[in-house]
């Protein structure tokens, strides 16, 4: 996801990202406000390293789902019994 189609579903990703990810704080939304640069700061402030590759897939996958543009390099896993 690049900058322009980030900033176009911010509004769709704000309340899922906050649910999902509690350290993300109301502060931090509004800091981002659609810029993925500062989004990729604060999940290293948040999460750090281990977990910023893990809260980016997570937002691409809801942006393919969003954008219809579902492939599957952001396929939900599947769950195994």
């Amino acid at each position: 996801m690049n900058q322009e189609q980030f900033s176009a579903f911010w509004t769709q990703l704000k309340g899922p990202l906050k649910a999902k990810w509690e350290k993300i704080t109301d502060a931090d939304l509004l800091e981002i406000a659609g810029n993925l640069v500062t989004f990729t700061a604060v999940l290293a402030k948040r999460y750090g390293a281990t977990q910023n590759d893990e809260v980016n897939t997570w937002a691409n996958r809801r942006y393919s789902h969003w954008s219809s543009n579902y492939t599957t390099k952001y396929a939900d896993p599947v769950k195994v019994a």
